[in-house]
């Protein structure tokens, strides 16, 4: 994206480039409102590539600046700050490794926008010349002795491990060495033959087996350096060469003293020489501005696309660009099948310098802006749905799963080979196999046999789960008993399944309601959740309504932890059930609970002409009557209630689907209850953990 030719056509962005280049060591610019702080500043390095620092006041207003600036197509990244010591220790190393990739490449040269907070100026680290002394290298067919490297790693600030599962890990085993260095997203492992490295490859932290080989390991330092006081020691200011220019989110930040850290030195102190950019939203709030840029809010629409349609078609007469910001593919075409269906038709866009008038632009922006002097208006997700999108965040660097690593195995637990049966772990032990060296897992049978189990061969065994682990039997390698034990549960299994086959086929002759396709207030519906879902929330999504447009009455589990999502899963079904025409009864085991989902419930709804009641002890006798009544006669569309649903005088006009929360804990009488309501009609449960039933 080329956010310099938008901006060009600004003569008072001109003027900021040209004061920007020339060097002036205090620029004071207002008027810039929003994500448009974020577009001047990626015009600026566009336009006169060099690194820069930005300087937010919190975490939060960090994480926003380069968000934003890498929609706009800056070079950007976060410095982290340090974190609290009640967190630190010899695993979740990311921001060590996160900042030590920002110091290389600042080294290096590359014209990079840094984001940080005054606390992240703080964090102590090596100084420059010693980062680049402690940064090692190794290549294929290098000879090189194992322990000078066993030390260098040390120094270096890695731990060792028995496995290498987390980026700042290395371990050692015979001939292999195992390094996770954040210049790789994924650990690396180094084969020797004596001191000769024969291979560098990457592999998987989960699995432990290779994957892509590699010509050159760099390793970084993730010390932090001396010990001095963060006043005196190196930090990330030390590795910003003195052409780099400070952009100064607020200029209150310049002579600001945190409560937390009264010896901290000044911003302004802090950067003194150093070309400064201060921005701040009104002109003459700490001074007078050297420049405007006349940026505007645009207006939230909060959800409502009617309006939203009609400000495009209007803006589009009067000559003005357009451009819709969408967090990821799925949502872009979301918010495209919406427009179209309002009469407005709306292409996707590579970025906001494309040519078209209306244009949808993926990526995540946190506001929208106009732009007055370019015709340029920008808005985003949260214009149109009233919040900003939560977004998942993701891991820079790949994850090893514990088990399937071994390294939740101790030595004495307890384990099940798939051929085998009940063994007990020993430990990992390297063995010469020929001229190489390979590791295995030991595993003692009764009779004091024993397996040696090859890592490559890891899926054939399981963590024993079977009650008191330390009541449980070795298996006789080669004997019968095992194969006895596998016989039996395929029995019971097959058993079960016979007594499922026929529950289900007794559901397949029933009918039921068949709901129809997603109609255009559903797809507005699921576009205004404010969070990113989830692979398998999707899945779940469309499962259900899948169901539901099925002939036959749905009958769907949804299981899942607290907090991963089964509301939206309900909200859905239940959207789409009320779009029918239909009734949703929403049944819960606690008065907590009902009102927890009927808050959430009315705050979704709030957009749609939906009503949406609570029948629990919460409400009065006389609020209670009423909305039995409403749903004897229809006028109530959507009732989240407990126990109280199930009383006899609750009748529905015609309810389409019933939602059970946490159906392990109502009771017998209370489930035969239920049965009657569920009779040809949809049923989504949803328990709030599997494991709990």
């Amino acid at each position: 994206m080329n956010t310099f030719v938008i901006l060009s056509e600004w003569t008072a962005f001109n003027e900021l480039a040209k004061a920007f280049a020339a060097g002036q060591v205090r620029l004071r610019v207002a008027g810039l409102t929003g994500s448009a702080r974020a577009l001047a500043i990626a015009g600026l390095v566009q336009a006169h590539p060099r690194p820069l620092l930005v300087v937010a006041a919190t975490l939060a207003d960090s994480h926003r600046f380069t968000q934003d600036l890498k929609f706009f197509g800056a070079p950007v990244v976060e410095f982290p700050e340090r974190e609290p010591r009640l967190w630190r220790g010899g695993r979740q190393r990311e921001s060590d490794a996160e900042r030590a990739v920002v110091c290389r490449r600042l080294l290096a040269g590359e014209p990079l926008v840094v984001v940080a907070t005054p606390a992240s100026l703080d964090v102590v680290l090596p100084a420059p010349t010693e980062f680049r002394d402690g940064t090692l290298r190794f290549t294929a067919g290098d000879s090189l002795d194992r322990e000078l490297l066993v030390e260098a790693l040390e120094k270096a600030g890695y731990e060792r491990t028995d496995t290498v599962v987390e980026v700042g890990q290395w371990s050692v085993r015979g001939g292999i060495v195992d390094i996770f260095s954040p210049a790789q997203a994924a650990p690396a492992r180094i084969e020797f033959f004596g001191d000769d490295i024969e291979s560098i490859r990457l592999f998987d932290p989960t699995s432990q087996r290779s994957q892509t080989a590699l010509d050159e390991l760099v390793v970084l330092p993730l010390h932090e350096g001396s010990d001095q006081p963060p006043s005196e020691a190196p930090g990330l200011l030390d590795y910003l060469p003195q052409v780099a220019a400070v952009v100064v989110d607020s200029p209150q930040l310049l002579e600001a003293i945190d409560e937390e850290a009264p010896q901290r030195r000044p911003l302004g102190e802090r950067i003194a020489g150093r070309q400064r950019l201060e921005l701040e939203l009104v002109e003459g709030a700490t001074g007078p501005a050297r420049l405007t840029l006349d940026t505007r809010s645009v207006t939230q629409h909060a959800g409502k696309f009617a309006k939203v349609a009609e400000e495009i078609a209007g803006w589009r007469r009067e000559g003005f660009t357009v451009r819709l910001a969408a967090a990821d593919e799925r949502q872009a075409e979301h918010v495209q099948q919406i427009l179209r269906e309002h009469g407005v038709e709306a292409i996707q866009a590579a970025g906001i310098d494309a040519p078209e008038g209306l244009a949808i632009v993926v990526g995540e922006c946190s506001s929208g802006f106009s732009i007055p002097a370019l015709g340029l208006i920008l808005l985003t997700e949260t214009e149109l749905f009233g919040a900003r999108r939560r977004t998942l965040r993701r891991p820079k660097y790949q994850r090893g799963s514990p088990i399937s690593a071994f390294t939740e195995l101790e030595v004495g637990d307890f384990v099940v080979h798939e051929d085998h049966g009940i063994g007990r772990y020993l430990g990992l032990r390297t063995m010469a196999v020929g001229e190489r060296e390979s590791d295995f897992l030991l595993l003692e049978y009764a009779e004091n046999n024993r397996l040696y189990l090859p890592v490559d061969r890891l899926d054939l065994i399981s963590k024993y789960m079977g009650g008191d682990a330390t009541a449980g039997r070795l298996d006789r390698l080669g004997g019968a008993s095992w194969q006895r034990v596998k016989d039996s549960v395929r029995a019971a299994l097959r058993e079960m399944a016979e007594e499922l086959l026929k529950l289900y086929a007794k559901r397949s002759v029933a009918e039921g309601h068949r709901f129809a396709p997603d109609t255009p207030w559903q797809r507005e519906f699921e576009a205004a959740f404010r969070f990113e879902e989830t692979t398998d929330q999707l899945r779940a999504i469309e499962d259900a309504k899948r169901d539901m447009q099925g002939e036959r009455p749905m009958d769907r589990l949804v299981a899942g932890d607290v907090g991963y999502g089964k509301t939206e899963v309900a909200l859905r079904a239940a959207f789409k059930a009320v779009a029918e025409g239909t009734q949703v009864a929403v049944l819960v085991p606690t008065t907590v609970l009902a009102q927890q989902h009927w808050s959430t419930f009315v705050d979704r709804f709030a957009p749609f002409p939906a009503k949406v009641e609570l029948l629990s002890r919460f409400r009065s006798p006389t609020e209670q009557k009423a909305v039995v009544a409403g749903l004897r006669q229809g006028t109530v569309d959507v009732v989240i209630g407990t126990h109280r649903l199930l009383s006899k005088d609750v009748e529905f006009k015609n309810i389409g689907l019933l939602i059970i929360d946490e159906e392990h804990r109502f009771g017998v009488a209370h489930k035969e209850r239920v049965k009657q309501l569920r009779e040809a009609r949809s049923t989504c449960r949803s328990p709030a953990c599997a494991t709990c039933r």
